[in-house]
């Protein structure tokens, strides 16, 4: 086995010969396995011969300069549709009685039973997931640090 320059083992010879000086194989294990090619002892037909240029070759340069910084992240964009406390009419510091009391005003306003129309609908459906997620501690605050409703389920 010889040990090239980047410290690595290979089995060649390090001494090098313009037509190839080892001839190497895989033993019973897949183990490479070399010996030096002579006249006495020529090429046999399970062996290859090899060069031993990679013994000789230098180890890699180490790159010591740092890698490029990262570019800064993008601020989201918006969302198109106004927040939960938009949506109820209430402040960011709003207290449970606040936004229930916000809830049923818009519900009573909003309701299908109460007001017909499709875009009513559909206000009361946002409202009222507003409503959902506003009133349990654990969503809203999951919605005060991320700006968006936890997924059902968690």
């Amino acid at each position: 086995m010889t040990t090239t320059e980047a410290g690595a083992l290979l089995p060649v010879n390090p001494a090098p010969d313009p037509n190839g000086n080892t001839a190497v194989w895989r033993d019973v294990h897949g183990v490479l396995r070399s010996r030096r090619v002579t006249q006495e002892r020529p090429l046999l037909p399970h062996e290859k011969l090899m060069m031993p240029h990679v013994a000789t070759c230098k180890p890699p340069q180490r790159k010591t300069t740092q890698p490029p910084p990262r570019p800064p992240r993008r601020p989201r964009p918006a969302a198109s549709s106004p927040g939960f406390y938009e949506l109820l009419g209430v402040d960011r510091g709003a207290g449970a009685d606040d936004i229930r009391r916000a809830y049923r005003r818009l519900a009573r306003q909003l309701h299908p039973d109460v007001n017909p129309s499709a875009a009513a609908a559909e206000r009361f459906k946002q409202v009222t997931e507003a409503y959902d997620v506003l009133s349990d501690p654990a969503k809203r605050k999951t919605y005060d640090l991320t700006g968006r409703a936890p997924r059902p389920g968690r």
